[in-house]
Order: C-alpha cells, then sequence, then structure tokens
C-alpha cells in the first residue's frame, strides 16, 4: 500500500513539475517576444525630418557609410552606375521604340537579324 501512494505521489510530483516547467517556458517565451525592437518612428521624429527632403547623392554616401563600409561602397557603385536615379518600369517601351526607329532608318534591325536567323534555322 505504501508502495502504490508512494509511486502515485511520485507520479503527481513530476506532472506538476512539468507543468511548472512548461508554463514557465511560455511566460518567458512571451516576455522575449515582447522585447522586440520596434522600429516605428514616433511623432516626434516623424516631424524631425520633413517628407519633402531629398538627400543628395553624398549625403546619401555618407549615411551608408554610417552604417557600414560595405554598404558605403554599395552606394557609391549605385550612384556611378548609369540611371540609378530612375526606376525600372515593365511598362516602359523604349527598346521596340529604339528597333523600330533603326529599321526606319534603313539600318539592319534586331528584328530583321533574328528573322533572318528564325529563317536560316527553319530551313
Amino acid at each position: 500500500m505504501r508502495e502504490i501512494l508512494s509511486n502515485l505521489k511520485q507520479g503527481l510530483l513530476q506532472k506538476l513539475l512539468l507543468l511548472f516547467l512548461v508554463s514557465l517556458l511560455g511566460f518567458f517565451g512571451t516576455a522575449i517576444a515582447g522585447y522586440s525592437p520596434v522600429y516605428a518612428a514616433t511623432l516626434e521624429e516623424t516631424k524631425l525630418i520633413p517628407p519633402e527632403y531629398k538627400p543628395t547623392p553624398e549625403e546619401k554616401i555618407e549615411r551608408a557609410y554610417e552604417y557600414s563600409e560595405a554598404t558605403g561602397r554599395m552606394e557609391e557603385a549605385k550612384q556611378a552606375r548609369t540611371n540609378s536615379n530612375r526606376n525600372f518600369d515593365p511598362n516602359l517601351k523604349a527598346n521596340i521604340k529604339n528597333i523600330d526607329a533603326q529599321a526606319q532608318e534603313g539600318k539592319t534591325s534586331l528584328k530583321d537579324k533574328t528573322k533572318g536567323l528564325l529563317e536560316k534555322i527553319a530551313k
């Protein structure tokens, strides 16, 4: 009888200890998640930089070097590229217009070259 009671007592203590540890783990998990960094700016911080402020390329490079040297180098390379301020627009059909303009000027255009290659392949 004593063995049965001691086994029940030991099993109950193990279950309570397990429940306590699981709840402790859950508590610390939520506590750590609650202290994650917040990147939202306060109202005072947003008023410091006016929305119409556009930094110059030199200011962008200086700010990039403040993060790290690699970021600064990447910003310099970006500034060195041509048309770095113009974003890519997939709806822009400037290349097709240039090809058509070359064809109208009498130059051999890319269209004509590809047509010739396709005809050679098809034969």
